[in-house]
């Protein structure tokens, strides 16, 4: 790999522990990540207090999937329940240099961290755990993404975004991927089809030409408008493109986890295929960038 490209990871580890927390991480060891985003990190351990007000740390669970990974790495506080999000990195290329901590405009985690990197400078990582059951909070979400996250500089977005990548209208952003294709809304209850469908301003959901409810895909759309890119969806057909969660209990299969950049070109996009959800109910996704 160039000096100047980057292997970013992102993953849903569905709040592993024990022996199926070692198998992730002889996973995660294989690919060779100089960054990885991490969901759903629960309990105690990601962090190294229980005080509400410590939003920031390192806990022994997260030791552990550093030292494994042979990565230093950080946990931000979720605000919402135990679902913490973590972010690490290479310690031989990589420096982290600060934290701003966003979480209160977001339901469980938005930390910003940002590293200097070997060989690419700057670079301001965002890992992302978006809203699972409120659209509007992920469409908010979205909006602080891609406001706070880009700027000057190069950015990355890493994580489980809950929704459904889709391409702004007009002639403006026709140049952008295709949309993903339609997951199969039918196979949500109805209590999960009001957390995903895409409503009107009168509250009645939006219809396909066969009548059926379609998926919010408005998130992608802002961070799309906002100057991101969708690795996956840059480099890959929308055939192409893996379902990456949403495997277990009475859900869609749907591509939930995405690397978006700004200000850094993407290269290739690989998804890390895990038999009938053996270790969680996400894929890994890795996407490869390098400076433009």
């Amino acid at each position: 790999m160039s000096s100047n490209q980057l292997r970013i990871g992102t993953y849903n580890i569905h709040e592993a522990d024990g022996d199926l927390a070692e198998r992730q991480i002889e996973m995660l060891a294989a690919h060779d990540l100089d960054i990885l985003s991490i969901q759903e990190c629960g309990g105690t351990g990601w962090l190294d207090s229980t005080d509400p007000e410590v939003w920031e740390g390192a806990g022994p669970v997260l030791d552990r999937y550093a030292r494994g990974l042979s990565m230093e790495g950080v946990a931000a506080r979720s605000r919402a329940d135990h679902r913490h999000t973590a972010l690490l990195w290479r310690r031989d290329r990589i420096r982290h240099r600060s934290t701003n901590d966003y979480s209160r405009i977001a339901h469980r985690t938005f930390a910003q961290h940002r590293l200097d990197v070997d060989g690419v400078g700057d670079v301001n990582v965002m890992a992302v755990h978006a809203h699972h059951a409120n659209g509007e909070v992920r469409y908010s979400e979205a909006k602080h993404m891609a406001r706070l996250a880009a700027g000057p500089g190069r950015a990355v977005l890493a994580g489980d975004f809950n929704s459904v990548h889709g391409r702004p209208s007009g002639a403006r952003w026709a140049h952008l991927a295709e949309p993903d294709l339609e997951p199969d809304i039918d196979r949500l209850p109805d209590y999960m089809l009001a957390s995903q469908a895409l409503f009107d301003a009168a509250g009645d959901p939006i219809l396909d030409e066969e009548g059926r409810p379609i998926f919010d895909r408005r998130p992608s759309k802002v961070l799309q408008v906002g100057g991101f890119i969708d690795v996956a969806a840059d480099l890959l057909p929308p055939q192409n493109r893996q379902q990456t969660g949403a495997f277990l209990n009475d859900d869609a299969p749907r591509r939930l986890d995405r690397v978006y950049t700004y200000g850094l070109a993407p290269v290739a996009f690989e998804t890390a295929e895990d038999a009938k959800a053996q270790l969680s109910d996400h894929y890994l996704v890795i996407a490869t960038v390098t400076v433009p």
